[in-house]
């Protein structure tokens, strides 16, 4: 390849998997890289209409490329929808896209950490990623932490809690 052509286009990602950069982006050990992200989940509520919440770097690890470990409050209206209809879809900005990864997901513990969260483990089933070819994502929902410091620290936590059950 001469210096002047253009690198290939990304591979896109299988669709029962996760792309290998984004299984490094929610490792656990890039908390500071997602800082400000949210990742939307959306769940069936009982009614039959979506429910959105948002997850933080902290509340998420990707053991491997098909499966993550999410971290929710236990009273939350997400903790019902997935207890009753494990269906989920996760919207996300990577690389330029919108990735919009459905997963079932399955209760595995309840009460963890002082904070007192829910443990699901979600098994991906299709990944889609939405790409325009006249533009590129650059953000999906962003937030501004108070007190950095004091929720990195929160999220170490629950990153550690959510690797015992990895």
């Amino acid at each position: 390849m001469q210096q002047n052509e253009p690198a290939p286009p990304p591979r896109p990602a299988s669709p029962a998997q996760m792309p290998a950069a984004l299984v490094r982006e929610f490792d656990g050990d890039h908390l500071e890289a997602r800082l400000a992200d949210a990742v939307r989940l959306s769940t069936v509520s009982v009614d039959g209409w979506p429910h959105g919440a948002q997850l933080s770097a902290g509340e998420i690890l990707a053991v491997n490329c098909a499966t993550l470990l999410i971290a929710v409050w236990p009273q939350s209206s997400t903790t019902a929808n997935l207890a009753r209809d494990a269906r989920l879809t996760l919207s996300l900005v990577h690389d330029g896209a919108l990735l919009e990864i459905r997963a079932r997901a399955h209760a595995v513990a309840q009460r963890q950490t002082a904070l007192e969260l829910s443990v699901f483990r979600v098994e991906i089933e299709s990944v889609t990623e939405h790409r325009a070819k006249y533009a590129e994502v650059l953000s999906g929902v962003t937030f501004r932490l108070y007190e950095p410091e004091r929720v990195l620290a929160r999220w170490r936590e629950q990153i550690a809690m959510l690797r015992a059950f990895a």
